[in-house]
């Protein structure tokens, strides 16, 4: 999105609104975001009553974006600096917010670009949840599901291996001399069957000192979406296993939207209703 296009956008809190509210409701058209029932009732404080289920709402509820109190216009500039790849750090300082705050926004991003994934039920189905909020320690202590990486013509596809574990790479690499290599907590692979590398992170991959993934010349690193994926996750000191897919999923959509307007796409995305489970 070109600056003065932006610039249009962010002009005010109501023309803010107006656009996300066009990701939000077809032609204008309200319903119930738990029945999705159509017949419903103002009530005195602005918001609708289903006539079906009582569910009272507001426009953006059970959407990503109501899961930071971000107005209209902070989500457009928090997205326009989140295209721009800008530090977590960073986008505090320039909007005038806490850290906590912007990590818990790009973590709500991330999510709903997961949910808008042609294999979000996949992801969900090895333990991606859904939605924003705190996950469990024995979330973060958990291993990466395992991802099995194919860069066709310039368009990548991280498909999640449910058959596979991170266990499972390094019995391939430890009994059949699979070669592996790293990047900060992150072990990827020689090519495996029908794949260019396999990626995984967690802690069953780093069982002790003596195994080390540092293998030389593997073909993924050459070129494709794996450098561009790698290049990025070097930036980062380090990533929970319990994020690396989101971190996988927001890279797939980079890499293969790289020519595209991603605000106009994460806008899409963060409006969106987050699924339930």
């Amino acid at each position: 999105m070109d600056i003065t296009g932006f610039t249009n956008l962010i002009f005010s809190e109501s023309t803010a609104r107006r656009y996300l509210l066009g990701f939000c409701w077809k032609n204008h058209q309200r319903f119930c975001p738990r029945c999705r029932e159509r017949k419903l009732y103002h009530v005195s404080d602005g918001r609708r009553r289903c006539a079906r289920c009582g569910y009272t709402f507001h426009d953006f509820s059970r959407r990503f974006l109501n899961a930071c109190a971000f107005s209209p216009r902070q989500w457009l500039w928090f997205l326009k600096l989140f295209e721009l790849m800008v530090p977590a750090r960073d986008i505090a300082q320039q909007m005038g917010v806490t850290y906590a705050t912007v990590l818990k926004a790009q973590d709500t991003v991330r999510r709903a670009v997961v949910a808008q994934a042609l294999d979000a039920r996949a992801l969900y189905a090895v333990g991606v949840r859904p939605g924003p909020g705190r996950q469990g320690a024995a979330a973060r202590d958990a291993d990466s599901p395992v991802f099995g990486i194919i860069d066709i013509n310039g368009y990548a596809i991280c498909d999640v291996l449910s058959g596979l574990t991170a266990e499972d790479l390094l019995r391939f690499k430890l009994n059949f001399h699979l070669a592996t290599s790293s990047v900060g907590n992150v072990v990827y692979t020689a090519p495996y069957r029908t794949y260019q590398t396999l990626v995984a992170c967690g802690p069953s991959l780093w069982p002790s000192r003596l195994v080390r993934h540092e293998d030389k010349r593997i073909p993924a690193e050459a070129g494709g979406f794996w450098a561009f994926a790698r290049r990025h996750l070097a930036r980062l000191r380090g990533v929970d296993p319990a994020h690396f897919p989101l971190h996988l999923k927001e890279l797939e959509l980079r890499y293969n939207h790289r020519e595209q307007n991603l605000v106009e796409m994460l806008a899409k995305a963060l409006c969106g209703l987050v699924p339930d489970g």
